[in-house]
């Protein structure tokens, strides 16, 4: 029996290299979700390109500390520090979820078919009661989360990402009947030592059947905007998504690449 995983592609609309590599993805029938930035200023233009491609679906990729300015400066490590000390109010967390909410659909013009967040901040406490209140108050049970605990040792990184929270958040959804991957992987240092279709194999032959990979494939054009610490990762993951050998992996593993709707069959 086929395996079945979502591809998601993070980071749609930080830029038009990202953008438009993503894409390339999608078309390619290699991502099946993607993440969109929705306080980007390339966003309004980049979700005109969402409507067309009914074979992905799109969500919310909720930014607290990429094109948001609720606390400048404030980095990764002190977001995880305000909400694990409580230093963040519910009524602020709520009103920042909303308008990328907004935005998602005022540009879309459909709402998210699920939410999850830049660096994962959409587990950490308050964020996450935030997320979960906002969705199911405006969608009910039609969007979806992203769950980052990965089943199985995936490395220390994504053992840590996955302890920030992930648990609290897949019982807070389950009891509000939102839909959730059942398994996580696609993290990794952003490294180019090792060629990146190695890594994939090794996710895609241990994850559990409904699971999900995380990639952040971008183009090569130039036309990227300001500094991206991971640009070369980037654009290796895009090589290698839109070459044979990526396929011939599927076929091999027996996986089929699917929308978050297939979870529940």
């Amino acid at each position: 029996m086929s395996k079945r995983v979502i591809v998601c592609a993070d980071d749609y609309g930080f830029d038009v290299d990202v953008s438009e590599g993503i894409l390339d993805c999608v078309d390619a029938g290699m991502v099946s979700a993607v993440s969109c930035m929705t306080l980007s200023p390339h966003w309004p233009a980049q979700a005109k390109a969402i409507a067309s491609r009914q074979q992905a679906d799109f969500g919310l990729h909720l930014d607290v500390n990429e094109f948001a300015d609720y606390a400048p400066g404030r980095s990764l490590s002190s977001w995880i520090v305000a909400a694990y000390a409580q230093q963040i109010s519910m009524k602020e967390a709520r009103q920042w979820v909303d308008a990328q909410l907004n935005a998602f659909e005022d540009c879309a013009g459909v709402a998210p078919r699920f939410v999850d967040g830049h660096q994962h901040v959409h587990q950490l406490p308050v964020l996450r009661s935030a997320v979960i209140d906002a969705i199911s108050t405006r969608y009910g049970t039609a969007c979806a989360l992203r769950d980052c605990r990965p089943r199985h040792w995936r490395g220390g990184k994504a053992q840590l990402i996955g302890l920030l929270g992930a648990r609290s958040l897949g019982r807070a959804a389950k009891r509000n009947g939102l839909l959730l991957n059942r398994d996580f992987a696609g993290v990794y240092d952003f490294s180019t030592s090792q060629p990146y279709g190695d890594r994939v194999a090794n996710w895609m032959a241990t994850l559990d059947d409904a699971g999900m990979l995380m990639t952040h494939p971008s183009r090569t054009s130039g036309a990227s905007a300001g500094h991206d610490t991971i640009r070369a990762a980037r654009q290796s993951e895009h090589a290698w998504w839109l070459s044979p050998a990526a396929k011939a992996l599927l076929v091999r593993l027996e996986i089929t690449v699917v929308r978050f709707d297939a979870l529940n069959r």
